[in-house]
């Protein structure tokens, strides 16, 4: 009875117990090992006193020693990242964007290498864009060109405007014009991305035979599907000056006239030197050149007459103005303004027939008058006195003139005209 009811006070007993195999040496190994299993526990978990500890039976009992100093390894290892949580919540690897951005603003230390899907980096880029900054922006762009395809790239520029201003700025000044083309053609802007091309090539190309070969390439390419632009008649004169330039340079090699040097310059240079050409140069005309380039007549004969009137050629200056009328009166057949005439005329030191000449074909006879005494063109005042009949006005004029001088005696001469009707 005695061992029935041992019995069962063992197997419906609260104390738990098991059964243990090894031999007397490792239950006191086992005593020592659950003895720092026991102070370690204490010092890190603060839960359980070491008293409660001490009412349960040795770890042991229940695990072997091997078993537990396996256990023991492994928690001594450092922690194993695990893969399988990073790919189901990948945004728990990533850092936010606008903690980044901040970074980027600060000028701290970033690193993009984390955001690896499209989603985070199509976050990072609208962050920054938002932001408003344009360096961020570029950083963000030129990460995603480095780990996307162009074609993404591409597709996330054309949907926002902003970005695409910024990257487009940053490749015209690396002169990547091929990829300028490429996202200003698929975002509809060929007049833009041809434009583009044009200034890289003739802003970076000092070479004339390269440059004309560029510019033809460029014209063949982008400009002969935009007849409307306006750029493209253009590129079609810029092209005809090059070569009219170029010819000058082989038939001459004058240095006077740079390659690539302006329709102004040019009109200049071809009315100083090649006014009167023969047949076999008419090509170098300013005539033919003012033709070919839609220089006006008036812009024409302003830039001839300032040509003519540095180099005193008055002579030229009069074919150029003046004109033959039907009774074979000399009129004068131009479109500049005759007070402007008179000016380039006397900034040039035109001789004072040559400035009667011109300012005859004033017609207010005041405003003649005003202009006669700016330029101190004696005898027209003069003529002008006695044309009013004002005896008092034309004396006090010959007072203040040089004594023995011309005007002094064509005054006296006109004062004694006898069929002059003088008002006083």
């Amino acid at each position: 009875m005695n061992t029935a009811k041992d019995e069962d006070d063992f197997w419906y007993s609260s104390e738990t117990r098991s059964f243990c195999f090894e031999s007397e040496v490792d239950q006191l190994r086992s005593d020592k090992l659950w003895t720092g299993i026991l102070n370690a526990s204490s010092s890190e978990s603060g839960l359980q006193s070491t008293a409660d500890f001490q009412t349960t039976k040795p770890l042991l009992s229940i695990i072997s020693d091997r078993t537990l100093s396996r256990i023991l390894d492994a928690d001594n290892k450092p922690e194993k990242a695990h893969p399988k949580a990073e790919i189901k919540h990948p945004e728990l690897a990533v850092v936010q964007p606008d903690i980044t951005l901040r970074q980027i603003l600060l000028g701290q230390s970033y690193s993009l290498e984390r955001y690896k899907s499209l989603a985070s980096k199509t976050a990072l880029l609208d962050a920054a864009i938002l932001n408003g900054d344009g360096n961020a922006i570029l950083i963000i762009i030129l990460f995603l060109t480095k780990t996307l395809k162009r074609s993404l790239v591409q597709r996330l520029l054309t949907e926002r405007p902003d970005a695409v201003n910024v990257y487009i700025h940053y490749l015209f000044i690396r002169l990547h014009s091929s990829e300028i083309t490429d996202i200003l053609t698929m975002l509809g802007h060929s007049s833009t991305a041809a434009m583009k091309n044009l200034h890289i090539i003739i802003k970076n190309t000092k070479d004339p035979n390269r440059l004309m070969q560029k510019l033809q390439n460029c014209y063949k390419a982008l400009f002969t599907m935009l007849p409307d632009c306006k750029e493209t008649t253009f590129l079609e004169s810029y092209i005809k000056l090059l070569e009219w330039q170029m010819a000058i340079k082989q038939k001459k090699n004058d240095e006077e006239l740079p390659l690539n040097s302006s329709v102004l310059e040019s009109l200049r240079y071809a009315c100083k030197h090649h006014c009167n050409t023969p047949k076999d140069f008419v090509t170098m005309s300013p005539t033919v050149l003012s033709r070919d380039h839609d220089i006006s007549p008036r812009l024409y004969q302003k830039v001839a007459l300032q040509v003519k009137a540095a180099c005193g050629g008055w002579d030229d200056i009069d074919r150029l103005l003046l004109t033959k009328g039907l009774l074979g009166n000399t009129k004068l057949q131009t479109q500049l303004y005759t007070e402007d005439i008179l000016k380039v005329l006397y900034k040039y030191n035109a001789p004072h027939a040559v400035l009667e000449k011109y300012l005859k074909f004033i017609d207010n006879l005041e405003k003649r008058l005003e202009l006669a005494k700016k330029l101190s063109c004696h005898t027209i005042v003069i003529d002008i006195f006695v044309q009013q009949g004002d005896r008092a006005i034309l004396m006090d004029y010959k007072a203040k003139l040089q004594p023995q001088s011309e005007g002094y005696f064509y005054a006296e001469s006109a004062l004694r005209l006898p069929h002059i009707k003088w008002k006083s």
